[in-house]
C-alpha cells in the first residue's frame, strides 16, 4: 500500500486531480454561496408573510380570551406574533418593542406563570439600555435601525386581502410586518434569524467525498489502462537487456503508449538483425581464413633454417588460435538457446568439480539452492573461462556464490599476483594480455575476459575485477528478475 500511494501511476493521478477538484469545488461554493443566502432569506420572508397572513384569518375569527394562546402557538424560536391598538409609528420604536418581545418565553411554566429566566435568548425583563447591545446572533437582527422604512404590502386569502406594512431589518436577516384588522387593531409579527453558513455543512462535506471516491476510481481505471501496456512493454525491455526475444509486443493502448511500443518492435527487429549480421561476418572470417593460414603451414614447413621455421610455426599456430576461438565464439553465438530456470548454484559446484576431477586446485563454497533464470550453456561458458583464469594465474581458485533482493553474486578468488588498476577495464578488450609474449604456454589468446563479460552482459549482469592483498577477485553480479527468484536458504554477502 506505501508503494501504492508512493510511486504508482494512479496514486500520482489522484494526488493531482483530488487538490484541483478541492479547489474547484470550493471556489464554486463561495461563488454561490451569497445566492444561496438570498435565496434562503426570500423563502423564510415568504414563509413569515403566509404565517402572517394566517394569523390575520385566525385572530378575527378568535375571541378575544384565546387570543393570548393562539399567539404563543404561532410563535417559533425566530418569530412573535402580538397586538397593539396604534399603528407601528415610529420603526425604531417598534423594533426595540420587537426586541423585547423576541426575548419572551415561548410556554408558561406549570404555575401558569411566564419564566422571566426561561426565554430562549435570555431574560425578559431586560431594560432599554440593553437594547441594541445583545451579543445573540438571532438578536443581531433587530438592533437599532438606520435608513429603514416601511413599505406597503398586501396579505392576499381566498377570503379576502389586507392592506400591511413590511420592514427588513438589519441587511435583510430580519423582518417586520404590522396589518392593520378589520376591528381596528394591529397586528405585529417580528422575525430575525441568522444566515446559515452554507460553505462547509455537512451535505457539502459528504458530497465532496462521494466526488473524491468517484474521481480516484476513475484515477485507477484509467492509471491501470496506461500502465498495463507499460508493464509489458517493460518486461520485454528487461528480457531483451538479458538476450531473450519475447517476440512482438503487443501495439495497443493510448497513441503515445501504442506509438512507443511501435518503436520498440522496431528497435528489436534492427538489434535481432544486427547481432545477427555480426555473427555471420565473425563465422565467414574466421571460415575464410582458416585456408590461407594452412597454407602458411605448409610453405613454412619448407624453410631450411630451424630457428626461423619454429618462430613462423608458433605465430602461424596462434593465429590458428584466434581463428579456432573466433570460430567457437560465434557458433555459440549463432545457437539460439533457451532461457530456463536452473540452480545457478549446483551449476557453478558442477563447473569446480569438473576441474577438480582434473586434479586442478578449486574450491566451491556452498550457499544453499539459488534458482535463477538464464541461459545455462553460455553463463557456464562465462564461469568456467574466469575460473580457469584463476587458475592459470594463481594456481588456485576460491569459488562462492550468494544471492540477495540485489541479485546473485558469484566471486572467485585467486592468490596471483593481479592486475595493474590502470589495467583493469582494458582487460575485457578481445587479444588483450598482461602477457605480451603471445606464448600460450603462459596465458591463452585473451578472448577469455571478453567473451565472459559479453555473455554475462547478454543476461543484464556485470563482471567487476578487484586485487586483494595476495590476488584477484573477480565477480559476476546477476541482477534480480521479477519473479525469477524462488526462496533460498541465506543472503549472505560474498
Amino acid at each position: 500500500m506505501k508503494r501504492f500511494w508512493g510511486k504508482s501511476l494512479a496514486a500520482q493521478i489522484i494526488w493531482f486531480m483530488l487538490p484541483i477538484m478541492l479547489l474547484a469545488q470550493s471556489i464554486g461554493f463561495l461563488v454561490t454561496a451569497d445566492d444561496r443566502a438570498a435565496e434562503l432569506r426570500e423563502i423564510a420572508l415568504d414563509e413569515f408573510i403566509v404565517r402572517s397572513t394566517t394569523a390575520v384569518q385566525l385572530i378575527e375569527t378568535t375571541p378575544q380570551a384565546y387570543q393570548d394562546a393562539l399567539f404563543r402557538a404561532m410563535a417559533t424560536n425566530y418569530s412573535r406574533f402580538w397586538l397593539t391598538n396604534d399603528g407601528p409609528g415610529e420603526l425604531d420604536r417598534w423594533s426595540q418593542d420587537a426586541w423585547h418581545k423576541l426575548h419572551e418565553p415561548l410556554l408558561e411554566n406549570a404555575s401558569g406563570n411566564a419564566s422571566a429566566s426561561t426565554g430562549p435568548w435570555g431574560s425578559a425583563d431586560r431594560d432599554n439600555s440593553t437594547w441594541g447591545m445583545t451579543d445573540s446572533p438571532v438578536l443581531q437582527s433587530t438592533n437599532r435601525i438606520k435608513d429603514t422604512i416601511w413599505e406597503p404590502i398586501e396579505l392576499k386569502s381566498e377570503e379576502q386581502s389586507t392592506l400591511a406594512q413590511i420592514v427588513r431589518l438589519d441587511d435583510n436577516y430580519g423582518a417586520g410586518l404590522v396589518a392593520k384588522l378589520p376591528n381596528g387593531q394591529w397586528l405585529n409579527a417580528a422575525y430575525a434569524k441568522p444566515p446559515k453558513k452554507f460553505v462547509w455543512t455537512s451535505p457539502t462535506t459528504v458530497s465532496l467525498a462521494i466526488t473524491a471516491v468517484m474521481l480516484s476510481a476513475l484515477a485507477i481505471i484509467v492509471a491501470r489502462r496506461i500502465a498495463r501496456p507499460m508493464r509489458r512493454l517493460t518486461h520485454a525491455a528487461e528480457s531483451l537487456g538479458r538476450g531473450e526475444q519475447n517476440g512482438h509486443v503487443p501495439e495497443e493502448g493510448p497513441d503515445d503508449i501504442r506509438r512507443t511500443a511501435v518503436a520498440f518492435n522496431q528497435m528489436q527487429e534492427r538489434l535481432t538483425r544486427f547481432l545477427a549480421d555480426r555473427t555471420t561476418m565473425l563465422a565467414a572470417i574466421g571460415h575464410d581464413l582458416r585456408t590461407p593460414i594452412t597454407t602458411m603451414r605448409l610453405r613454412t614447413e619448407f624453410i631450411a633454417d630451424d630457428e626461423t621455421r619454429s618462430r613462423l610455426l608458433d605465430t602461424v599456430e596462434e593465429m590458428q588460435a584466434i581463428t579456432d576461438a573466433t570460430l567457437e565464439f560465434t557458433q555459440e553465438q549463432s545457437v539460439d538457446e533457451p532461457t530456463r530456470p536452473v540452480d545457478v548454484a549446483a551449476l557453478v559446484e558442477s563447473i569446480c568439480e569438473d576441474l577438480a576431477d582434473l586434479g586442478r586446485d578449486v574450491r566451491f563454497r556452498e550457499n544453499g539452492v539459488i534458482p535463477y533464470r538464464c541461459k545455462p550453456a553460455r553463463l557456464r561458458r562465462a564461469i568456467r573461462n574466469l575460473i580457469e583464469n584463476a587458475l592459470r594465474y594463481g594456481h588456485r581458485a576460491d569459488v562462492s556464490i550468494a544471492s540477495s533482493a540485489a541479485g546473485v553474486d558469484i566471486a572467485i578468488e585467486d592468490n596471483g599476483p593481479g592486475i595493474p588498476d590502470k589495467e583493469m577495464d582494458r582487460m575485457f578488450l578481445p587479444f588483450v594480455r598482461l602477457e605480451e609474449s603471445r606464448n600460450a604456454g603462459t596465458g591463452g589468446i585473451g578472448l577469455g575476459l571478453s567473451i565472459a563479460r559479453t555473455i554475462v552482459r547478454a543476461h543484464g549482469g556485470d563482471i567487476s575485477l578487484t586485487n586483494m592483498a595476495n590476488g584477484l577477485r573477480a565477480v559476476i553480479h546477476l541482477p534480480p528478475i521479477p519473479g525469477g527468484f524462488m526462496p533460498y536458504e541465506t543472503s549472505e554477502a560474498v
